[in-house]
């Protein structure tokens, strides 16, 4: 069921791609051939057209625009859709806008387009449009936080995977979910416990909750079209949780690596993209390109951050520590000192934690800004490291969490990176297990653009002064 809160932003949505396609078209025929509005009027040089030569490609765009984003979903709304996601599918999107209008231009005029104008108006609209959307999505995610336009979820399985979804649920408020209640087996018992799962449907008629979120156990998942039927009768939409075996179950059906020994089929559980050879030649390539261009870009930036690391306390200005990476092997990790000078036993076997005492106040706006990890591109260029990947971890920590911590070794199979998926997703207080849990994901979700998303991700959190870790 479409709710009025989802017509109406769906309204904005729309309305705001027509102005802002338009929009795009008007400035990028200014920067081409300024502001030249009525050209037809009162006479251009001969080689300038008038704007109202372009009306019928803003025309193309505006519909297109509209069709298009409705054809990929991009007006369906998504609360648990990531803003990356939704950034890479303008960029896709907008292309296919731009190819579009250009083909139409032989059937609705005969007029050349300037390929100059078409690029200022590819990336002119897909900012308009980004930093539109972004707001729409920051604004409603301010109103759901203050309790507006919530989503009542049932989840069926009060068990460990459905607690794990209600923590998530309580703990974004921004999703605008809000927890009607749980469906348990006869042996559960618990807070905000409704009923059992025969009771679905009765339950269903006295909440009405929005949506109905399935997170029970493998030993019940046989009653999942039950469920599916009971929810489909009452018009209530329902989505399936899986716990991590169906999870490892899929990956292997669907994208593992399947050899064959002598007749013997050979399935392997984990894809590591990042072990083939053009994987890696693709990762290094961007990680040397990047790094120098960042290193020529900002020299007076590392000049900067030396001053003021020299002025802060006694000490070396770049602090080298062992770290282990790819394939266990240590390296020396180079960056900005942000702590007091102290014994290598305490720096190399003492957790780090927030409001650590030991970090200078000169070391606190560092480490804010990610100031401190500027020497780290000299270990992406010497190749100790990549830009993206797991965090560098000391040799201590190393032996310590890979008895303790299940598939902890797993992140070694890349290399260690400045920033990471893991590290964007929290700091100081996320646990180590989920931790890896996020690097694993990565290793095994790997591309270029993933790449991007986390360096824009970094780049966002440094400008805002959250830092990447």
């Amino acid at each position: 069921m479409l709710h009025r809160h989802d017509r109406v932003t769906a309204a904005i949505l729309v309305a705001g791609d027509l102005v802002l396609s338009f929009a795009a078209v008007l400035l990028a025929y200014q920067l081409r051939f300024g502001w030249r509005f009525l050209g037809g009027v009162i006479g251009l040089p001969d080689d300038i057209p008038s704007f109202f030569a372009y009306l019928p490609f803003a025309l193309t765009v505006v519909v297109s625009t509209v069709a298009v984003f409705a054809a990929s979903g991009l007006y369906t709304r998504r609360r648990l859709h990531g803003r990356y996601g939704e950034f890479f599918a303008i960029v896709r999107n907008v292309t296919l806008v731009l190819f579009i209008a250009y083909g139409a231009k032989f059937i609705i005029q005969t007029e050349s387009l300037s390929r100059w104008l078409m690029t200022f108006f590819w990336a002119i609209d897909i900012i308009l449009v980004g930093v539109f959307r972004s707001v729409v999505r920051r604004v409603g995610e301010r109103v759901r936080r203050r309790g507006v336009d919530l989503r009542r979820v049932l989840v069926v399985g009060a068990g460990p995977l459905g607690q794990k979804v209600a923590e998530k649920l309580k703990g974004h408020s921004e999703y605008g979910y809000e927890l009607a209640g749980f469906l348990g087996d006869s042996g559960e018992t618990g807070q905000n416990l409704l009923g059992g799962y025969d009771d679905l449907e009765r339950i269903l008629g006295e909440v009405r909750p929005d949506e109905v979120f399935i997170a029970v156990p493998v030993g019940d998942r046989h009653r999942l079209f039950e469920f599916f039927d009971v929810c489909e009768r009452e018009g209530i939409n329902a989505s399936v949780v899986p716990d991590l075996m169906e999870v490892l179950i899929g990956r292997s059906i669907n994208r593992a690596q399947i050899e064959d020994m002598d007749g013997i089929p050979l399935i392997g559980v984990r894809q590591v993209p990042l072990l083939s050879l053009w994987s890696r030649f693709l990762k290094r390539t961007f990680d040397l390109f990047f790094s120098v261009l960042f290193g020529l870009a900002f020299s007076w930036l590392y000049l900067l951050t030396a001053l003021l690391v020299l002025v802060s306390s006694p000490g070396p200005v770049i602090f080298r520590q062992r770290r282990v990476g790819l394939n266990l092997a240590e390296f020396t990790f180079l960056k900005f000192r942000t702590m007091y000078v102290q014994s290598e036993r305490e720096s190399d076997t003492v957790w780090t934690e927030k409001n650590d005492p030991r970090v200078t106040p000169i070391g606190r706006f560092l480490r804010r800004f990610s100031l401190d990890e500027l020497p780290q591109f000299f270990n992406v260029i010497r190749g100790d490291m990549s830009i993206v990947g797991p965090r560098a971890e000391r040799p201590h920590f190393v032996e310590e969490f890979k008895e303790k911590v299940p598939r902890f070794l797993v992140r070694h199979q890349v290399k260690s990176g400045i920033t990471g998926w893991a590290q964007i997703n929290g700091r100081y207080e996320t646990a180590i297990e989920d931790k890896v849990e996020y690097d694993i994901y990565y290793l095994e979700n790997w591309s270029l653009a993933f790449d991007l998303r986390i360096i824009l991700e970094t780049l966002w959190r440094v400008i805002t002064g959250k830092g990447a870790y």
